[in-house]
């Protein structure tokens, strides 16, 4: 009896059949690394793949415009394959545009996938939106000493100049932000420091609208013949930041 024997083909193994974006938020200056999972399951819609395969290649089809993007410390370029096993290493990275202080958005970057089965690429590219905040307000860059010369007995009136623009090194802030409050965390072994005739304590804090008014002054203690050199130590916070440098 003769035979008819079938020779059928296995199917041929697809490439992935769904791929998306993905939507990354970081700081100012920082340093993104990649996971798996910005590339799968956490893009829209999430990696599919017909046979259920495992993601093999990301394929980089255009860089983002603001920032760097890096593999293993070596800038990637356009049409390079990043696999799977370096993307799980923490070799694909993105680092932020130091030089761009204020947000943007949207430094998108392109890229295609495959699969471990079929090893094709997908056809069309999908997108990764980059979101950068803008760098936080700096505190002051520069609070300098001053000095204050004055004759027995006499009263010593504070101006914004002695803690600012006259004080060695002059007061300085990256934005141009203006002081906004002193602190004094130090106060002097003979006299007293007042703010509006009331003695003024360790830690407190100084509007610069109550020095602009001549409300801050040093009152010397007269039982002190000999002039000895007196001071106080203080920190300056700006405008901007509210944060305490000196």
């Amino acid at each position: 009896m003769a035979t008819i024997t079938f020779d059928i083909a296995a199917a041929i193994n697809q490439p992935p059949n769904q791929s998306g974006f993905a939507t990354i938020d970081i700081d100012y200056n920082e340093l993104y690394v990649f996971t798996l999972a910005d590339f799968t399951t956490d893009t829209v819609p999430a990696y599919q793949d017909p046979e259920g395969d495992a993601l093999e290649e990301v394929k980089i089809s255009t860089l983002p415009a603001v920032g760097a993007l890096t593999l293993s410390a070596v800038a990637v370029i356009a049409g390079d394959d990043i696999t799977s096993a370096d993307i799980v290493a923490g070799n694909l990275k993105y680092q932020a545009d130091v030089g761009t202080t204020t947000a943007y958005v949207d430094s998108v970057m392109t890229f295609r996938v495959s699969d471990v089965g079929s090893s094709t690429f997908t056809t069309n590219p999908e997108q990764v939106f980059i979101n950068v905040d803008a760098q936080a307000n700096q505190p002051p860059s520069s609070v300098g000493d001053g000095v204050m010369n004055l004759d027995y007995g006499e009263t010593g009136i504070f101006t914004r100049a002695m803690f600012t623009t006259l004080a060695t090194p002059p007061y300085a802030d990256p934005e141009g932000d203006a002081a906004l409050s002193l602190k004094v965390t130090a106060l002097p072994t003979l006299g007293e420091i007042q703010l509006d005739g009331v003695a003024v304590i360790v830690n407190q804090i100084v509007p610069f609208e109550s020095i602009d008014l001549g409300l801050l002054t040093y009152v010397p203690d007269l039982a002190d013949t000999d002039g000895d050199l007196q001071g106080f130590t203080f920190q300056i916070a700006d405008e901007g930041s509210l944060d305490f440098v000196g």
